[in-house]
C-alpha cells in the first residue's frame, strides 16, 4: 500500500506539472482561436486539481494502511473512486476532442486572423498571439499568405503579410509584397492540396497548430489513463485492506 501511495504521489506531481504546462501554454491557443479554446485552459486546472489531491491521498492512503483505520480506507476508496471516474471521463473527452479538432481550429484560427489580426508588433490579445505563433512556428496564416487578402490587415496596410511570416523580419525584403519562399515562411505540404502533389499550396500554421493540439491531448490523455490505472490498483489494495481488518 505504501509503495502504491507513493507512486500515486508521483502520478500527482507529475499532473500538477503538466497542468500547469497545459495552463501556461493554452494562453496564446486563446488568443489565436477565441473561447472556443478556452477548453485547454479547463483540462489545464483539472489536471492541477486531481494532481494536488493525489499528492495528498497518498499521505492518506499511506496513514490509513499504518494506522489500521478502517473508516479512513473506506474515505480513501470513495474519493479516489470519484477521481477515478473523473479521470476517465476526462481522458475520453480529450481523445474524442482531437477527433474534430481540425475543422474548429481551421474556421476560428481563419475567423480571427481575417477579422481581428492588426499587424507586427500590435499588443492586443489576436496580434499578440498570432505574432507569436508565426514566429515561433516559423509558419504564416492559417494555409499561407494569401489568407490575408482582403483582412482587416490587409485593408488598413495594403501590404499582403505582415513581417512576422518572414524568415528575417529585419530584412529590407520583408517588405510586405515581396513573397519569395526564400524571404516569407512557405512550407510546400502536399497534404493541403488533397494529397494530388500541388506544390501550389504551402503550408501556414493550421498544420503546426493542430499538430500542437494533438500533442498535448495525447499527452494528456495518456497521463490521465496511467494515473487511473495506478488509482484502480490504490483502490483494490485499500478495499481488500477495510475487508481483512473487518
Amino acid at each position: 500500500m505504501a509503495d502504491l501511495a507513493l507512486g500515486l504521489q508521483a502520478v500527482g506531481c507529475t499532473m500538477v506539472g503538466l497542468g500547469l504546462w497545459i495552463k501556461l501554454g493554452s494562453a496564446s491557443f486563446v488568443r489565436v482561436l477565441g473561447a472556443t479554446s478556452v477548453y485547454f485552459a479547463h483540462v489545464g486546472y483539472f489536471c492541477i486539481v486531481v494532481g494536488s489531491m493525489a499528492v495528498v491521498l497518498g499521505f492518506m492512503g499511506c496513514w490509513s494502511a499504518v494506522t489500521e483505520n478502517r473508516c479512513l480506507l473506506l474515505t480513501y476508496f470513495l474519493i479516489m473512486l470519484v477521481i477515478f471516474i473523473a479521470e476517465i471521463t476526462a481522458a475520453v473527452v480529450v481523445f474524442a476532442f482531437t477527433s474534430f479538432a481540425r475543422s474548429i481550429i481551421l474556421d476560428k484560427s481563419l475567423t480571427s486572423l481575417k477579422m481581428k489580426y492588426s499587424g507586427y508588433k500590435h499588443d492586443d490579445i489576436v496580434s499578440y498571439g498570432w505574432n507569436a505563433f508565426m514566429l515561433k512556428l516559423h509558419c504564416c496564416g492559417v494555409q499561407n499568405y494569401t489568407d490575408f487578402a482582403g483582412s482587416a490587415f490587409q485593408i488598413r496596410t495594403n501590404l499582403t503579410y505582415p513581417k512576422s511570416c518572414c524568415k528575417d523580419p529585419t530584412s529590407s525584403a520583408c517588405n510586405g509584397r515581396n513573397v519569395s519562399s526564400v524571404v516569407i515562411n512557405q512550407e510546400v505540404a502536399a497534404q493541403l492540396g488533397g494529397g494530388n502533389g500541388n506544390c501550389g499550396n504551402s503550408a501556414g500554421c493550421f498544420r503546426k497548430l493542430l499538430s500542437l493540439l494533438k500533442e498535448k491531448s495525447l499527452l494528456l490523455g495518456g497521463a490521465a489513463l496511467g494515473a487511473a490505472l495506478l488509482e484502480l490498483a490504490a483502490m483494490m489494495v485499500s478495499l481488500m485492506l477495510y475487508v481483512k481488518l473487518g
